[in-house]
């Protein structure tokens, strides 16, 4: 029932974050367990709220690249945690689930796609 995440191809991924995308519900999926009637963010939205999240989260970046790509790891690696965790309880749930579970997951994915997008912002920042 998920369908298939298309990726922008100028879009370089975490490589976890690739696992997550593909396991992810996708927004028809989840519209299907909500109903059409209930509101769910577009998925830009909620990228560019991962995006801001992420960016007023980090603070104090290095200089150094090395160091600073750890640290936006740091970061970065209990959203990915989190998320891979909302996922993998996706599957024990019982058919007649009101969806809700699963709209969180997709916009936990969706906010994470953001984060990452930022994290790789700040990095490449000189």
């Amino acid at each position: 029932m998920r369908s298939p995440f298309i990726r922008p191809p100028s879009l370089v991924l975490h490589p976890l974050l690739e696992k997550i995308i593909l396991l992810a519900p996708g927004r028809n999926c989840v519209l299907a367990f909500l109903g059409q009637n209930d509101f769910l963010p577009e998925e830009e939205q909620l990228q560019q709220n991962g995006c801001e999240l992420f960016q007023m989260m980090v603070a104090d970046l290095p200089t150094v690249h090395r160091e600073r790509g750890n640290h936006l790891e740091a970061h970065f690696r209990p959203l990915l945690n989190a998320a891979m965790e909302m996922l993998m309880a996706l599957p024990d749930m019982q058919e007649n689930t009101s969806g809700t579970h699963y709209a969180q997951a997709y916009i936990a994915v969706q906010n994470l796609i953001g984060a990452q997008k930022a994290a790789m912002s700040m990095y490449c920042r000189a």
